[in-house]
């Protein structure tokens, strides 16, 4: 099965490391977030500008792209106020292995301009450059439906299982994600969910009545398996998080590898590598 990891962030790991445990699990491709850390500056790596927007960098992705093009893609992180954010996206969209647009919406300033209109900027030059948006808003989920009305021909990835970060374990609800299935344009990533919607030990028996109601609402197609191994690690390994999907008793061999790559590499334009002769 050609299976890729929606979200890691294989820099914490290293490159070779992160190829190795992927070989070792029999995963095809990553799709890298470079992350390090939160500073006083902002997300790191990146750097403020003189506005005081962000803007997130990817070093380590890049290189790991342009090294094992058929192994790592990567994502970048978009800051929605960044005054040249046409510019710096049309940058971005000439670097080998770029893929898609991240944007998060995390603290209160964040999440007015999330309500009130401050992304357009953002979806349009995505939708422009037919590029996919993962956007995390945790509890701010309805919030996404006057951009996803307003912009039909971009491709909008909810981020972590639509969960709310500060529920208790195993009570975060997919509700608003789940409502949010009868839009065409609207995909769904199943990350985190043992943190975030299961209070189990492997193999996470009570997500499966979770995972089966996401499938069903937006369909195979429209859901991906992302690990976040590095941030989930504290839950569940990295095989864990894979194997309970692959193993599960509720989806059937087809259903299991759209969400576990073959969803991953409609969405990001990624084909699979060719098998050698």
């Amino acid at each position: 099965m050609d299976i890729v990891d929606a979200q890691v962030h294989a820099n914490m790991l290293g490159t070779e490391v992160t190829l190795a445990i992927m070989d070792a699990l029999g995963i095809t491709g990553v799709l890298f977030d470079e992350f390090d850390t939160f500073t006083d500056e902002g997300l790191q790596p990146g750097y403020r500008l003189a506005d005081g927007a962000f803007r997130c960098v990817g070093p380590n992705a890049e290189a790991a792209a342009i090294r094992h093009p058929e192994r790592f893609a990567f994502l970048m992180r978009v800051d929605p106020t960044d005054p040249g954010i046409e510019s710096w996206i049309e940058t971005l969209t000439a670097a080998p292995g770029f893929k898609a647009l991240r944007t998060t919406v995390f603290t209160p300033d964040e999440a007015a301009v999330f309500e009130q209109g401050g992304h357009e900027r953002l979806f349009k030059a995505a939708g422009a450059h037919g590029l996919p948006v993962f956007v995390t808003c945790p509890g701010k989920v309805p919030h996404l439906t006057q951009y996803v009305q307003r912009f039909p021909d971009v491709q909008f990835v909810i981020d972590h299982c639509g969960a709310a970060f500060d529920a208790p374990p195993g009570q975060a609800s997919i509700d608003d994600a789940v409502a949010m299935a009868g839009y065409a344009n609207v995909a769904y990533k199943w990350a985190h969910a043992p943190s975030f919607l299961s209070t189990e030990a492997y193999p996470f028996g009570d997500l499966e009545p979770k995972l089966r109601r996401a499938v069903d609402a937006f369909g195979p197609q429209r859901v991906m398996w992302a690990s976040d191994y590095t941030m989930t690690r504290h839950r569940a390994t990295w095989a864990e998080n894979l194997f309970s999907i692959r193993d599960s008793s509720s989806l059937s061999d087809d259903e299991k590898a759209w969400i576990l790559g073959g969803t991953a590499r409609q969405i990001l334009k990624w084909p699979a590598p060719q098998a050698s002769s």
